[in-house]
């Protein structure tokens, strides 16, 4: 049976949903643009339709901890709840959140995941799309960005819990993201 699911699970396939990798740096716009016309013209391709004119205005830390991380949350490909998700939205009504997801993964033996974004036709048993949210049952370990990539997030989640928009996160606020990274809260 395939069931398509109008939710976000995604394969990690970039540190986007980080939104801040704490293991980049920003370029200065001059030295981006003079980096851009650098770019040897077989890798121009690469970034068409998604970053225009070649431009990435940063670099990444030549120290390993972004691929770390991306392993950490990766876990070989499996899938995962996102941590904009999590951190935003999911952790503030876990229990209702993992309610919902005991309901699908016991009411349909699927073996595909249809996701609303980024891959599509994911291989994913029951099991998995359960493990996909074990971070809402109270763990803040496994797929979990380093603290200091979720600065940005915390920071987010902490001013819309300030200005009433959503409730007070109940799981993901355990993290050590308001003192670690360029956006701690220190």
């Amino acid at each position: 049976m395939m069931v398509g699911l109008h939710f976000h699970l995604h394969h990690y396939d970039s540190m986007i949903f980080v939104f801040f990798p704490s293991q980049i740096d920003v370029a200065p716009a001059g030295k981006a643009i003079s980096q851009a016309s650098k770019v040897d013209k077989s890798m121009k391709p690469l970034g068409e339709g998604a970053v225009p004119f070649s431009l990435y205005p940063w670099t990444w830390h030549d120290n390993d901890a972004d691929l770390n991380n991306f392993k950490t949350i990766s876990k070989n490909g499996e899938i995962f709840c996102p941590p904009i998700l999590t951190k935003l939205i999911l952790d503030r009504e876990p229990v209702k959140t993992l309610e919902w997801v005991d309901r699908v993964a016991t009411r349909f033996d699927f073996e595909r995941i249809i996701p609303c974004h980024l891959n599509n036709n994911v291989k994913a048993t029951p099991a998995q799309f359960r493990a996909a949210f074990e971070v809402l049952g109270g763990s803040v370990q496994g797929q979990r960005p380093l603290a200091e990539d979720l600065a940005l997030l915390q920071k987010a989640s902490d001013l819309l819990t300030d200005v009433g928009v959503v409730d007070v996160s109940q799981v993901c606020d355990g993290e050590a993201a308001r003192v670690k990274g360029r956006f701690a809260s220190n």
